[in-house]
């Protein structure tokens, strides 16, 4: 792991006339810490923040540390900069102020890639940023623009926080929660996400909030650097990595007591959120949702430091074909070092201790549940993607009731012993569920 800037790489890269875009990037790549980041900020007066986030708001929109109200500033104007180059076919890179950090110049991201002529992928980003940088969002947010947290496209990292409002302060160390907000998620994506898919992943937690009292919820969709594509989702490496960041994330969040923080971790996600607990993240409630597990090398939540043994919740619907056959892979080949690190820990909805939600059924058959009819396989909510991407199921009130917390009801799982454990390891569509029974159900602490 690269060293962390210091105070002494701030203050030289700010002084720097024109402002260096390698020290930039040295930077962004090794950000500081969180304090170290308040104290600069907060040393700076008026006039140097505001032409710090004019001249160099890659800068000022990525750093934890810096409030929210700045930094989503700093991002509509980055987001800005990046619709214009995109439109007009200058250089991304440029245009942000940033210079790459890979060989060859080359920024390995779908924006690059767009940029330089990948004509549809480039309109359909164009109307996706444009639509972070203003546009409607998922939840009513009084007119106000979307609340983009981190925008850096050479490190493929975007990062929003879908909810009505967030505070206005710019005090560093005040909680950037508005009045009212009282539970907030955290939700990391699975392998594949990039930037073009960001948006998806939004609106499909969004329905979260709706299922949520009005104005009482909110939700960080937390893309923060460059997930695995294809077979690479087994590696450990790239999910320390990412977990680390998470962490530096979510423990640079000021708490004053009100709001209680859940996260939510998504297939490849769930490794990432698994590894950034057992690293010391802090979190209310962990949900581990179609996960691929606990984190690498964690086997039970003993495992994990006292600070992160919070209550866990898994979800885990039949027939998984995307983590089904690979939960609690933790393969280690020490002639590779870190990158012979393979799998994610163990299965995070058979641990002891881990409360199994139930998936349930699809939102038309809710009905035909409730009044005790037969169900057909074809009513269950099954396989991978479907328990984020289908509205209105079992599943979705599940996550919205752990996201609320305070005495809200779950309904939980059937414990589905050996022959369930082993149809989910070879994707046969065993489901306990289609025998109609009464729901079991448990309040949230």
């Amino acid at each position: 792991m690269r060293a962390r800037s210091s105070l002494a790489d701030l203050t030289r890269l700010i002084e720097s006339r024109p402002i260096s875009r390698g020290r930039l990037r040295r930077v962004l790549n090794a950000p500081p810490s969180a304090a170290t980041t308040r104290e600069w900020w907060g040393a700076l007066p008026a006039p140097e923040r505001e032409r710090l986030l004019q001249q160099v708001p890659l800068l000022v929109g990525n750093l934890d540390g810096i409030p929210w109200s700045v930094r989503v500033r700093a991002n509509r104007e980055s987001l800005g900069r990046a619709i214009r180059a995109l439109e007009s076919g200058a250089s991304i890179e440029r245009a942000l102020g940033s210079a790459s950090a890979f060989a060859g110049g080359e920024i390995k991201s779908i924006l690059a890639d767009a940029s330089r002529g990948e004509l549809r992928d480039r309109e359909r980003l164009v109307h996706q940023l444009k639509e972070l940088h203003g546009g409607r969002g998922f939840v009513d947010r009084g007119g106000k623009p979307r609340f983009v947290l981190a925008f850096d496209p050479e490190r493929d990292s975007i990062v929003e926080y879908v909810g009505t409002a967030i505070s206005e302060t710019e005090d560093p160390l005040a909680s950037p929660f508005a009045e009212g907000v009282s539970s907030v998620g955290i939700f990391v994506p699975g392998n594949e996400a990039r930037l073009l898919d960001f948006e998806g992943k939004a609106h499909t937690m969004s329905e979260l909030l709706k299922l949520a009292p009005a104005g009482e919820a909110g939700l960080v969709v937390w893309q923060g650097g460059r997930f695995p594509r294809g077979p690479l989702a087994l590696s450990a490496a790239m999910a320390d990595g990412l977990a680390r960041k998470l962490g530096a994330f979510v423990n640079a969040i000021p708490r004053d007591g009100r709001v209680a923080l859940t996260a939510f971790g998504f297939s490849f996600g769930g490794g990432v959120t698994g590894r950034a607990m057992s690293l010391g993240m802090r979190v209310d409630r962990v949900v581990h949702v179609s996960s691929a597990g606990l984190g690498h090398g964690v086997t039970s939540l003993d495992d994990l430091p006292a600070s992160a043994r919070v209550p866990h919740y898994a979800l885990l619907a039949p027939v998984d074909p995307s983590v089904g056959p690979i939960l609690g892979i933790n393969v280690h080949l020490p002639f590779l070092g870190r990158a012979g690190h393979f799998g994610h820990g163990a299965d995070p909805a058979h641990v002891r201790g881990v409360v199994r939600l139930e998936t349930g059924v699809l939102g038309a058959a809710q009905e035909k549940r409730a009044s005790g009819a037969p169900l057909a396989f074809g009513d269950l909510l099954t396989g991978h993607t479907s328990i984020l991407e289908q509205w209105g199921t079992t599943a979705k009130r599940n996550l919205a009731a752990v996201l609320v917390g305070g005495g809200a009801e779950v309904e939980l799982a059937p414990d589905v012993g050996v022959l369930g454990r082993l149809a989910q390891r070879f994707l046969l569509p065993y489901a306990p569920f289609l025998r109609v029974r009464e729901p079991e159900l448990r309040r949230i602490g």
